[in-house]
């Protein structure tokens, strides 16, 4: 009778042990599935990447894969554009891992602009957030004595077309300047 009480204390302890197992699991599934849905921009962009470094006929560019696979070129590195001594592959690719990098930490897509600027007299080209601050610092160029001038020109020339489609003109101390709101968000296919 001693040996038929310790059995049934085991097995009530084992169904115990299984329901709060599976108690527990379906508590985390359940987290799991709202910090997914909290954090859903970054998690959905995650397992691939979005912004990649392709070549055509020795053009180095700069592409994006939708969400439904579409892929969007966003800039065209080509040596009449850019510096003689300028490495157009490792542009592209530092550029698209930058991109990448900042579309897995940003949570706001919706509102950027690739700009120029300058910083420190040296002509940048920058993605800049809702407050117009270059948020991200996406190529460097040689200095130059109109630093303003020069950034603008890359900028339009590696830009592609179908982004330049929403231009913008500011003035800053009566050098004009030119920008390009994107909504990344929208572009990739997210309509968050």
């Amino acid at each position: 009778m001693l040996v038929k009480a310790c059995s049934q204390t085991s097995y009530l302890r084992a169904m115990k042990t299984r329901h709060l197992s599976l108690g527990s699991l379906l508590v985390a599934g359940i987290i799991a599935a709202a910090t997914t849905a909290a954090h859903g921009e970054s998690n959905l962009l995650s397992s691939e990447k979005t912004f990649f470094c392709q070549t055509n006929q020795n053009t180095f560019s700069t592409l994006a894969q939708t969400s439904d696979g579409e892929i969007i070129p966003i800039f065209h590195w080509t040596q009449e554009a850019l510096p003689n001594e300028t490495n157009l592959q490792q542009t592209c690719h530092e550029v698209s891992q930058k991109l990448e990098d900042y579309l897995v930490s940003h949570r706001d897509l919706s509102a950027v602009t690739f700009k120029p600027a300058k910083l420190e007299n040296i002509p940048t080209i920058c993605l800049a957030g809702e407050n117009n601050d270059c948020n991200l610092l996406l190529l460097t160029l040689a200095p130059v004595e109109k630093p303003l001038n020069t950034a603008n020109e890359v900028l339009e020339s590696i830009l592609d077309p179908q982004l330049q489609t929403n231009k913008k003109v500011s003035y800053e101390r009566g050098v004009q300047s030119v920008y390009y709101p994107v909504d990344l968000w929208r572009l990739l296919g997210f309509n968050f």
